[in-house]
């Protein structure tokens, strides 16, 4: 197929939507690898497209209960004594943390501004753990449950280093019960702006300083909705997705995103995708069902972490997957991407001659996944009957033999590349889909679940997630425990029976009920 200049230009060459950025980057490339070869530091290397990171996370548990904003700082001694490659800020016991570091040997420290100077330095180190980062680890570079316990005291040896407190670490967004600090968004939100996307593209371990963990939501965790995951393409946001959310019913349905840097490389993507939203081990969805939306490139890389499942039962059941004009053959002009003064390691991966490509659909779809394969063909077909391209990816691209024949479904729309999410005809086909993909609450539990709960007056004792507890499923309380619900488990039996004047406390939602109780004796329990 000949390649017009317009699709060259998109894949290749993307300074015409992103400005200087595409010629600032090369500048910018070419200052590291003069730094890096006079003065080596593992800071500088991961900054350097191209070059292997490892995504490490964990939680941090036993936060004590007097210390405020703290920080995971990774430290190395490869290049540079106590040499801070990365840092992430979290508040809440119990989250998550995520940094991208080099292969190396590390020390993660947690520390607190003890003393407000605006600073963090030795003393102010609460605790931390050795970890070893490279092949031997983590062959997929995605290294995941590193805890830190800080209860743990572990000899670190010298830590002497000083790191200043930014004065925003954090916008003001509302903190969640459940997800890590900073998950909760908007879809307005500054980190989901094109500078930021395209920071994504060119400039992937500095998306990953700003945006680390990968994950966020429009709203609190709600467990008895069904999580829909939205998957961007190249230089894309979740603001992509923004009239397809507009008809999403958020009363059983809650929207999930996977806002990864686009530039890093796609087998590194997808290891990340599948270790935190198909594992099981990040995100026990249990008997939920999981639907992913994926656009362009999206695509590539949810079909790449599907290959990981192995169909254990712990893993995520993804009923629904669809991808929208998406280059699952890849895309001609990526081999010569390779070639370019600037090469992006994620146009590499799509090269139609690659390993990458060759191998995406080297094993089926889990059972119980219905794929609908949504493609793109630009302008209405001429009199001839030859549909057109989108403007980027080519049908041939979209519709490859492999993922036809997995497909339940293959319906082209006559869009753009980009325009296809914008098309209300697109958003409803969506939509409908969407809504085949059931709780697996029963009826009539659904019905109390949608009540939702109660608000509480002001000065209750309650803690955060028996407050949440209360405001979300307050009346499906008040009907398990009147009789007019069956439970449904072991746990609701004992909620039961705790709330009768049976036992002692054991799960969270029995004290809430209890302080439910005390706070509102005359509710209307019906």
């Amino acid at each position: 197929m000949r390649l017009s200049p317009l699709t060259i230009a998109l894949l290749l060459l993307p300074v015409f939507a992103a400005g200087c950025s595409y010629l600032g980057t090369a500048g910018t490339q070419a200052a590291y690898a003069v730094r890096q070869a006079g003065a080596p530091r593992q800071r500088v290397y991961k900054h350097m497209l191209g070059r292997e990171t490892y995504f490490v996370f964990g939680q941090i548990e036993h936060k004590p209960a007097s210390a405020g904003r703290l920080a995971v700082l990774a430290l190395s001694d490869r290049w540079h004594t106590n040499e801070v490659v990365d840092v992430n800020w979290f508040s809440r016991d119990g989250s998550y943390y995520g940094l991208n570091l080099p292969e190396g040997e590390y020390r993660l420290l947690v520390a607190s501004d003890a003393d407000g100077d605006g600073h963090l330095v030795a003393n102010e180190v609460l605790g931390g753990r050795r970890v070893s980062v490279g092949p031997a680890a983590a062959p997929d570079r995605v290294l995941g449950d590193c805890d830190i316990d800080l209860r743990r005291r572990v000899a670190l040896g010298t830590t002497g280093f000083r790191v200043a407190v930014p004065a925003h670490v954090e916008p003001p967004v509302a903190e969640s019960v459940f997800f890590p600090k900073g998950t909760l968004r908007t879809l307005d939100d500054p980190i989901f702006s094109p500078r930021m996307a395209t920071l994504g593209l060119y400039r992937p371990a500095e998306f990953l300083e700003r945006a680390p963990m990968m994950f966020y939501a429009l709203e609190e965790d709600v467990g008895y909705k069904v999580p829909v995951l939205f998957v961007h393409g190249i230089d894309g946001s979740p603001r992509d997705f923004a009239p397809i959310l507009a008809r999403l019913d958020r009363t059983r349905y809650k929207a999930w995103f996977f806002y990864y840097p686009t530039g890093q490389e796609l087998s590194h993507v997808a290891a990340m995708f599948h270790r935190v939203f198909l594992s099981g081990k990040v995100i026990p969805l249990s008997e939920m069902p999981l639907v992913i939306v994926a656009h362009s490139m999206g695509g590539v890389v949810v079909r790449e972490a599907m290959n990981r499942c192995t169909g254990r039962a712990e893993e995520a059941h993804v009923a629904q997957l669809i991808t929208i004009a998406s280059p699952l053959g890849g895309h001609p002009a990526a081999h010569l991407a390779g070639k370019a003064p600037l090469a992006v390691p994620s146009w590499r991966d799509l090269d139609p001659e690659g390993t990458f490509i060759a191998n995406l659909h080297r094993r089926a779809l889990p059972a119980g996944t219905e794929y609908h394969l949504f493609y793109t063909k630009g302008a209405p077909p001429s009199a001839s009957g030859e549909a057109g391209d989108d403007g980027v990816v080519p049908i041939a691209s979209q519709l490859v033999p492999a993922a036809r024949r997995e497909a339940a479904e293959q319906i082209g729309f006559a869009d753009s590349h980009t325009g296809v999410l914008r098309d209300p005809v697109v958003a409803d086909r969506v939509g409908a889909l969407i809504s085949r993909v059931k709780s697996p609450f029963p009826d009539d539990h659904m019905r109390e679940l949608l009540r939702g709960g109660y608000e509480l007056p002001a000065g209750s004792d309650c803690t955060p997630l028996e407050a949440y507890l209360i405001r979300t499923i307050g009346h499906y309380m008040d009907a398990l425990v009147a009789g007019r619900l069956q439970p449904l488990d072991p746990s609701q039996t004992h909620f039961v029976d705790y709330c009768r004047g049976k036992g002692t406390v054991k799960y969270p939602a029995e004290s809430a009920w209890t302080k439910l109780c005390r706070a509102l004796p005359d509710r209307d329990k019906d």
